[in-house]
């Protein structure tokens, strides 16, 4: 083993997520809310367990003992199960949420996928799908001139790609490619030209807002791809960015800023977000329905993102009989498509959605919506593989199912 390319991935680790480590390994009083944990009962899927993983490493090369005495070996076996433990991770941040300290558990994890990849532990499927990335702009492999494919499958007639606008709606690699999400970008692109918003798509200059990148611990990568969609963006004049995928709009929002080293030159907001405010204005004035509807917090929108009154605004105008889910707004339950989990153990992913599920069918939901196209995707194949009767989706093909278009 090269120890010294060891060190100096440990060394990545700042001081306060060293104590954040100390602190965390001591403690399970998160763990029975981790929704990997839940339904695998591992003990190494559990926050504490893995914190004790990588705290065991650092106390056996960089510790003062470790200085005093000499640093100790490091089996590849413990590596492994850091590694195992890591990637069997949503990256929800409930545990973050639920920690009685504060600690930034979400940004912690983040940090150990990077130290992992310094080290060549990286799963050899996200490997592929970084790979992907880098050759074709998405995480799926396809070419850069199929982005806007689902404007022709879903019959949109008005898709602009104009060379100025004030208002740029970022579709996303899962809505624009994952044929159960192409309805969101039609609904959003309806919307907008509902509203006569002097609006834009990138089009074949959209490149992946970088969030597998940053799940996959290669922030360098992500870098990269902030640059390219900033210039792309920034070319056309863009004040504000509608994103209607909450992966997109929490990297976008919140992590562009600390990528580029400073604030971007336009606003980056949530479909939710946008909508809402036209709701309130009475600009837009969608036809209620009867049924019993829920909606669903993503993860990376409410918990990660701060976006949890707007989507109730709209639907409390939707329906007559609004459900709120238990476990839900900061609490909310993960439905178990996020941290790239799908990539690593889909059976677990399905596990953890059926539990998300079966608390929506004792409700009596008709209709289940949510704001993010992985929440939707992984809905609908929970539906799919374990029968359930609801319909499932996202809140913006509801408002434009309701708005007639």
């Amino acid at each position: 083993m090269a120890y010294e390319r060891l060190d100096e991935a440990l060394k990545m680790l700042n001081r306060r997520q060293l104590l954040e480590l100390d602190t965390c390994a001591r403690c399970a009083l998160c763990t029975d809310l981790c929704p990997v944990y839940a339904e695998s009962k591992n003990p190494l899927h559990a926050p504490g367990v893995r914190s004790s993983k990588i705290l065991s490493l650092v106390n056996k090369r960089l510790s003062l003992w470790a200085r005093l005495l000499g640093p100790r070996p490091i089996s590849e076996g413990e590596l492994e199960e850091l590694a195992e433990s890591t990637y069997h991770c949503t990256l929800c941040g409930r545990c973050m949420e639920a920690c009685p300290f504060g600690l930034e558990t979400h940004e912690l994890w983040l940090s150990v996928r990077s130290l992992l990849n310094l080290l060549n532990q990286t799963p050899p499927r996200i490997m592929m799908l970084r790979e992907m990335l880098r050759e074709n702009g998405n995480p799926y492999g396809l070419d850069a001139d199929m982005r806007l494919d689902w404007a022709d499958y879903t019959g949109l007639e008005e898709a602009p790609v104009k060379d100025r606008a004030e208002v740029a709606y970022f579709v996303g690699c899962t809505t624009a490619f994952k044929a159960v999400n192409q309805e969101i970008a039609y609904s959003i692109a309806s919307l907008l030209n509902e509203l006569n918003v002097d609006w834009t798509l990138l089009g074949e200059e959209e490149w992946c807002c970088g969030s597998p990148y940053l799940l996959a611990g290669d922030r360098e990568g992500a870098r990269e791809a902030a640059e390219r969609n900033v210039e792309a963006l920034k070319a056309r004049g863009v004040k504000t960015v509608i994103t209607g995928c909450a992966g997109c709009f929490r990297v976008m929002r919140w992590e562009y800023p600390k990528l580029l080293g400073g604030p971007l030159p336009f606003r980056v907001i949530h479909a939710v977000e946008y909508f809402s405010e036209h709701i309130t204005s009475g600009d837009l004035k969608p036809e209620p329905l009867d049924a019993r509807v829920a909606y669903h917090d993503p993860c990376e929108l409410g918990r990660l993102g701060g976006v949890i009154e707007e989507p109730r605004i709209i639907l409390k105008v939707l329906t007559a009989n609004p459900v709120e889910l238990p476990e839900s707004g900061l609490e909310g339950r993960c439905c178990g498509g996020g941290g790239l989990l799908q990539a690593v153990s889909d059976e677990l992913r399905l596990s953890i959605v059926d539990a998300r599920l079966r608390q929506v069918s004792e409700l009596g939901v008709e209709i289940l919506t949510s704001a993010c196209p992985s929440c939707k995707l992984t809905f609908s194949d929970g539906v799919r593989e374990r029968g359930y009767n609801l319909e499932v989706l996202d809140l913006m093909e509801l408002l434009a199912r309701q708005m007639g278009l």
